[in-house]
């Protein structure tokens, strides 16, 4: 109970954090951490004279961060020589700063979770050197795999706490709540970002004694000035403030504050692991594709199951970011050098074998969550059966019991070792719906099997005479009738170039051609499960070439001819 207290209190307080961005119009929290700290300095006649407008400048910079890989120089506050500096509070250039081991610290202690990140070990082997012709900070080489336990702890935190699943809800909701409420309450009322970047520049050249205020100046700043002392107000009270209160015009803001209490919050019904696709790197494009993608499984779930009706309209999707790493997708070492022992000035980039092995292959990952926005508890259920089914590859196949379709009816959306648990006895006749499916004469997989394909069988003992309408014919003599059933994964990832780059199409179906999947031809290739064949032209011609599980990173790779040619059709080896 204390763990959830704990939590609740985290995500409250990033939440009024989220706010001060998004409700508050444009208002970043850097901009105005500055403006405040000028504020204070403007009241303090020491700090006044001891601050030049250098000094001034560099804090700020400090605060926004600066990028010390750029050519050209973009800080004014301090030289490129003194790069390093740059790189202790906000580190742009490889995310290793005390910023990120501040709340890294913070925030594991009160949410309870292990922090496995050793900061001091990394601190006490910093030194600058110099790195093409600049300053910066680097670290000894023994210390690479604290890096990478840094990073590792960002992951958890955000996967765990930052972007959980009530979280998101609860702060959607209370972001909610105080937009709706900034009209009414002046704390929360939107402050635009270019007054405060103006009233920073009067305020530099103020303390700097460059200018003098003048009667304009007085009268801008004393507006933005109260603004800022009612925004400057603004705390966690915030939420019972609304909650409580008695207002009428606060009344549509404090029922969606009243649902974040009573827990009458959307239903997450599952989350899932999405394919990175180079063309579709923006959570927005990625949150509507996978809109699409579940639309699409709701329509097909409503259609295997007349009883029971799901409504898209109830549902909403969320595509989150998790990174293990400062710059999307790329490994957190990349950009950080090391010196050894013998070295102390030497600055070089750890090699591959001088780290652990046993590290991902990918540094970004994209998780997508379908949520239920109605209460009922039996619609929640079928909810998330329908997305079990989704996630699964979605195999489906219906069996008849008598020839031609008729007779008992099941739908079957998984492995069955015996028809004994379903309400049928025997397979005279099916419909394979979605995957590759090998049907057993015996219980418990044993005996004659044989696959099957997405098509009609209307007669299976007809199979075993090779006359059967069925689109996709079994390969091999047909016993007659089944009594157990698997559904054989095949899926393939295609990348339309060379060592798995570019835009890339998961598959679990033939494909005559390669039209609509968002590739135009096949350079390399993943197969995670099943054999397939991949052919050079398109409806399967020849020459194709059978490839197992494994990585193809290039045509050459799985034999072709020409090893620059592509593959343009690919299906499953069901022979």
């Amino acid at each position: 109970m204390m763990d959830m207290r704990r939590l609740h209190c985290l995500f409250l307080g990033f939440i009024i954090c989220e706010v001060l961005v998004l409700c508050v119009l444009f208002l970043y929290y850097k901009v105005a951490s500055f403006w405040m700290f000028l504020d204070i300095v403007e009241k303090n006649d020491e700090l006044k004279q001891k601050l030049n407008e250098k000094d001034l400048r560099f804090i700020k910079e400090l605060i926004e961060g600066v990028d010390t890989a750029d050519p050209q120089w973009p800080a004014t506050g301090r030289s490129k020589n003194k790069a390093f500096l740059y790189e202790i509070v906000i580190n742009k250039w490889n995310g290793i700063d005390v910023h990120r081991w501040d709340y890294f610290a913070r925030d594991c202690h009160h949410l309870g979770i292990p922090n496995s990140f050793d900061h001091q070990r990394l601190l006490e082997s910093a030194r600058v050197c110099k790195v093409n012709g600049r300053n910066h900070i680097c670290f000894r080489d023994k210390v690479a795999d604290n890096v990478y336990d840094m990073f590792r702890t960002q992951y958890t935190l955000y996967s765990q706490a930052y972007q959980h699943k009530i979280g998101n809800i609860s702060q959607k909701k209370i972001i909610d709540a105080l937009l709706e409420a900034r009209d009414k309450l002046p704390k929360i009322s939107p402050i635009a970002v270019s007054k405060l970047q103006d009233d920073i520049e009067r305020k530099i050249r103020w303390i700097t004694g460059v200018s003098s205020h003048t009667h304009e100046d007085d009268e801008n700043s004393t507006e933005l000035n109260r603004e800022m002392r009612e925004f400057a107000k603004l705390t966690d009270h915030i939420f019972e403030e609304i909650l409580y209160s008695s207002d009428v015009g606060l009344e549509g803001a404090r029922k969606k504050l009243e649902d974040v209490v009573k827990r009458r919050l959307p239903k997450c019904v599952g989350e899932t692991r999405l394919i990175k696709r180079d063309n579709l790197d923006h959570k927005k494009a990625l949150n509507q594709t996978l809109q699409n993608m579940w639309n699409k499984a709701v329509d097909e779930w409503n259609k295997l199951h007349p009883a029971v009706f799901l409504d898209k309209k109830d549902f909403s999707t969320e595509v989150i970011q998790l990174d293990c790493t400062h710059s999307t997708g790329k490994n957190p070492i990349d950009n950080v050098y090391f010196y050894r022992k013998w070295n102390l000035t030497e600055a070089f980039k750890i090699k591959k074998y001088e780290v652990s092995s046993l590290l991902p292959e990918e540094f970004t990952e994209y998780v997508g969550r379908v949520y239920y926005t109605k209460n009922s508890v039996e619609e929640e259920m079928d909810a998330k059966e329908c997305f079990k089914w989704w996630c699964l590859g979605k195999c489906v196949i219906e069996l008849y019991d008598q020839r031609e379709f008729k007779g008992t009816k099941c739908v079957i959306k998984g492995n069955c070792p015996s028809l004994d648990r379903c309400s049928i006895t025997e397979v005279r006749s099916c419909k394979v719906i979605r995957g590759v499916w090998k049907l057993w004469k015996g219980r418990g997989y044993n005996g004659d099997d044989y696959l099957l394909k997405e098509g009609e069988y209307p007669d299976l003992k007809a199979l075993s005479d090779c006359k059967s309408t069925a689109s996709a014919p079994a390969p091999a003599p047909v016993p007659d009738p089944a009594w157990s059933l698997e559904c054989l994964p095949f899926t393939i990832h295609l990348y339309e170039k060379v060592n798995f780059e570019g835009p890339i199409f998961e598959t679990t179906v033939d494909h005559r051609s390669l039209d609509g999947c968002g590739i135009n031809e096949v350079h390399s290739c993943k197969v995670l499960s099943g054999v397939w064949d991949l052919c050079e032209g398109p409806d399967y011609a020849e020459p194709r070439y059978q490839l197992q599980k494994g990585e193809y990173p290039n045509p050459g790779s799985w034999c072709a001819s020409d090893p620059t040619a592509p593959a343009l059709s690919v299906k499953c080896v069901t022979e």
